[in-house]
């Protein structure tokens, strides 16, 4: 009996794996740069909300200084950024390499920290405002700069032999 290349690909990936694949957006495919950059967006977004989220909590409401409050905020977000970016978005979920990759993932994100920490400070003296709205902005212009360090970094260094699996 001669099987259909559909059969043959329901085969080797699994019924559930196909669907997902045939399912999922191609612009959401971790194969494809595109796909890693969507994911690492997304993930980046809910990191993002709980490091605002924090920072807002720390800084306004609990009255830390703002380096203290940015770092915690910041640290918070890491958190669950590795478990995301290594399961999620660049594939690295079935790696023996975890421990590797998590040393390389704290070395990305400690100096993404260093960053953040230093583009709010500057943005702060450089345009002052302890308002809502001031530090959010400034904040905002931060992240911007630590995420692309983030992305290049997480996909280069701390997950750098999956990339390469997928063709990229």
């Amino acid at each position: 009996m001669h099987q259909t290349k559909e059969q043959l690909k329901l085969e080797a990936v699994g019924p559930v794996q196909h669907w997902r694949h045939r399912l999922v957006p191609t612009c959401l495919h971790r194969q494809r740069l595109a796909g890693q950059v969507v994911r690492f967006g997304m993930v980046g977004f809910l990191t993002t909300a709980v490091d605002f989220l924090l920072l807002n909590l720390l800084f306004h409401v609990a009255g830390l200084p703002l380096l203290l409050a940015n770092t915690l905020s910041y640290s918070g977000g890491v958190a669950n950024s590795f478990v995301w970016n290594k399961h999620w978005t660049f594939s690295a979920g079935g790696s023996k390499r975890w421990r590797q990759e998590l040393v390389a993932f704290m070395l990305v994100s400690l100096s993404a920290l260093l960053l953040n920490d230093l583009g709010i400070l500057t943005l702060n003296r450089l345009f002052g405002g302890d308002s809502f709205l001031a530090i959010n902005l400034q904040k905002a212009g931060a992240s911007a700069i630590s995420m692309v360090w983030n992305f290049v970094g997480y996909r280069f260094f701390a997950f750098r032999s999956h990339h390469s699996e997928a063709g990229v």
